[in-house]
């Protein structure tokens, strides 16, 4: 069932056993867990099934330190959430997002990286990391080169070991925007409510029990909703936001007796770099790092520097994807001549016509190589979407280029807090402290002088990036990869979740997100984080049984 919160008489009072607060890929996971259970579930939603601007206003904020992406990119209040984001091209007439697992030296306390260390390990999350594969409808869980190559892909060959590929592989957009909404609609037992912005979480007088959630409508309209259990599930700024603006029997937030919700916020940013080759041999055994297609599974291959390496080194990890690339006066000419059809498309003469007549006829050799390929492509037979397929279609490209995700270390000083803006709920907006440490540089730095001499051994080309004393060349600044804002450690004092992502001192209040990640790794979080809903649904299970 799907209520609308804004037909709802004003201070209604609901009731629930389990409440779910966010309709994003978590809390659409944990609803298909608990359907059709033999207990009541709510799942509360900011948004529609349809795109909203008023409401997608809330997630406006303030960043302070280091550029960083506006707040309001990369989320969306919405049913579905950021899965209406991902825009991974895993088929030619089908988009979907990363999977790739964390590595288990992500979960181990690094004694190089300050404040490292999961409450648990990767072994006890294989299991549920299994389970998400079969939500997220995609191939076995393996991500070992040798279970996908085949006479066409294979690895590349370093001559040390200190390079080595990992697979991720694609899943489809389309189960999490559309296809699980049906099937929770459907369960007898799960009310969803939508437009219903949860603003505050109250507890009972000893602070030891979440006992209602107070939820406003853009329509001045406020709800109540009381449960047994409540788990949140709205993303690494957003359950930070709430539990600090759950301030009335704590001032200092819900969950934040040792001031550390907020604190530790991560994200990813990329470097990137370009390889010149010194022959063609690169463009001719690089197919298994274009998106490829293995026994129906979309996938793709990372180079990454070993574990052995960056223990070695004390380096924190780091993975990157190859594209390859046409020459810079090419991709000028492309873009040139994009432009001049669209003006001429829309009938508004383009400024500077010589200037992009001359740019476009500068790669004219190119353009014709390129538009005939494109034209191949669009043949039913050949319609793949990606450039490895044809075996003639890589001589249009000169060149690669690299872009490396790399793990950032977490800060306390990078943090969500509290904004004095507001927003039109009146609720405070959040404000993101955000910066690139010493460590950060430093082991980026190293990471691309490994990366230039590996490439150089092997005879596949030049490396070229910002030289010693320039800074680092970011081609984006941040992922939208929310993490470590409700870090989980065994110690209260050192994290705001328990090994059960259950809020320390507050038994029925969980979080499903990777707010709760100690550290980031560099593997995209979104698989972890249906492991990690997964494993919280059986936690809850238990205690509803």
């Amino acid at each position: 069932m799907i209520i609308d919160a804004r037909s709802l008489p004003p201070d209604e009072v609901l009731e629930t056993h389990v409440c779910i607060v966010g309709a994003g890929p978590a809390g659409i996971t944990l609803a298909l867990e608990f359907a059709n259970q033999n207990f009541q579930v709510c799942l509360v939603e900011s948004g529609g099934i349809d795109y909203d601007e008023e409401t997608q206003s809330l997630l406006d904020g303030v960043v302070v330190g280091d550029p960083y992406p506006q707040l309001h990119e990369g989320r969306r209040r919405q049913f579905g959430g950021a899965s209406h984001w991902w825009g991974a091209p895993n088929s030619h007439k089908d988009a979907g997002f990363r999977c790739i697992p964390l590595d288990p030296i992500d979960f181990e306390q690094r004694d190089w990286l300050p404040y490292s260390g999961w409450a648990i390990n990767r072994t006890d999350l294989d299991p549920y990391y299994e389970r998400a594969h079969r939500l997220c409808k995609i191939g076995p869980y393996t991500y070992e080169p040798e279970d996908w190559e085949d006479k066409r892909a294979v690895r590349l060959p370093f001559k040390s070991d200190r390079m080595t590929t990992r697979i991720s592989q694609f899943g489809s957009k389309t189960p999490f925007t559309q296809e699980y909404r049906e099937t929770i609609k459907q369960s007898k037992n799960i009310t969803t409510l939508l437009y219903a912005n949860v603003v505050e979480l109250e507890t009972d007088e000893s602070t030891q029990a979440v006992t209602r959630l107070r939820i406003a409508c853009l329509s001045n309209k406020q709800i109540w909703l009381k449960a047994k259990v409540v788990i949140l599930a709205t993303g690494g700024l957003e359950n930070a936001r709430l539990l600090l603006a759950s301030n009335q029997q704590q001032p200092a937030g819900l969950g934040n007796q040792n001031d550390l919700v907020g604190r530790y916020f991560m994200d990813r940013p990329i470097l990137s770099a370009k390889i010149i080759p010194s022959n063609r041999k690169l463009f001719d055994i690089t197919a298994l790092y274009d998106i490829y297609t293995v026994r129906g599974v979309p996938i793709m291959g990372w180079v990454k520097l070993t574990e052995e390496v960056l223990r070695r080194e004390r380096l924190l990890n780091n993975g990157a994807q190859i594209f390859p690339r046409p020459l810079a006066h090419q991709r000028e000419a492309a873009l040139a001549l994009r432009s001049l059809i669209s003006s001429i498309r829309d009938g508004k003469p383009a400024q500077d016509l010589s200037q992009y007549l001359s740019t476009v006829l500068r790669g004219a050799d190119y353009l014709a190589v390129a538009g005939f390929w494109a034209a191949v492509r669009k043949l039913p037979s050949l319609q793949r979407g990606n450039w490895s397929y044809l075996p003639y279609e890589k001589r249009r490209f000169s060149e690669f280029e690299i872009f490396y995700q790399m793990e950032q270390a977490p800060d306390p000083n990078n943090r969500v807090m509290l904004s004095s803006e507001r927003d039109r709920l009146g609720q405070p907006k959040t404000e993101v402290h955000w910066r690139l440490n010493r460590i950060d540089i430093d082991n980026a730095r190293r990471v691309q002088e490994i990366w230039a001499e590996e490439f150089a051994k092997a005879g596949y080309g030049q490396l070229v990036f910002s030289q010693e004393g320039e800074p680092l060349k970011f081609e984006k600044e941040a992922m939208h990869h929310h993490m470590g804002t409700t870090r989980m450690h065994v110690n209260p004092k050192q994290g705001v979740v328990d090994e059960n992502c259950q809020v320390h001192g507050i038994p029925n209040l969980f979080i499903a997100s990777c707010s709760v990640f100690p550290t980031a790794g560099y593997s995209n979080p979104t698989l972890t984080i249906l492991a990690l809903s997964i494993r919280v649904a059986d936690r809850v299970k238990t205690l509803m049984n």
